[in-house]
């Protein structure tokens, strides 16, 4: 009977053994810096998106005071700081407001929309002279007359149109 001894065994990748578990573990390292650190955005992205969030929020020129109502709660619904909300209404005593008052909200409010304008004709009834219209609608006599040079105003008539404006 003879002896028969095994082969030793190769040595498989001596370098890529150490290697792969290496190059996992780095990974997973860097994978768990990703989740967990937090993004981290400029100070000039910040203050852009303020100023846009704030450009974007409209607050109204006027902030009507309920009952409760405090500087701090008007500065909490609107976005203004107290120290904005007290430049914005220096004669208001903060600690006296009353619900129904106004409080200013921008610097320049927006000025009130203008009044309609009117109608544009007048219809004539029966007894109605140039002169009558004109004292109706307070528009210069000669004013109707220019605007209306196809109507005499001795032979005017019920029914006839009168131009009131352009």
């Amino acid at each position: 009977m003879t002896a028969q001894f095994a082969a030793a065994p190769k040595r498989r990748g001596g370098v890529t053994r150490y290697f792969a578990p290496a190059a996992l573990v780095a990974l997973v390292a860097a994978v768990v810096v990703v989740v967990v650190s937090p993004p981290r955005i400029s100070a000039t992205h910040s203050h852009r998106a303020a100023s846009h969030h704030a450009a974007a929020r409209r607050i109204p020129p006027y902030w009507t005071v309920a009952p409760g109502d405090t500087y701090a709660t008007i500065s909490a619904k609107t976005g203004l700081s107290i120290g904005q909300l007290e430049a914005l209404n220096p004669d208001t005593d903060p600690y006296g407001l009353v619900p129904g008052m106004r409080l200013k909200l921008v610097l320049h409010p927006p000025a009130p929309p203008p009044k309609p304008l009117g109608p544009r004709f007048w219809t004539v009834r029966p007894g109605q002279s140039f002169g009558l219209i004109a004292e109706k609608t307070a528009i210069n006599l000669a004013t109707l007359e220019h605007l209306n040079p196809r109507l005499n105003p001795n032979t005017l008539q019920p029914g006839d149109r009168v131009r009131l404006r352009p």
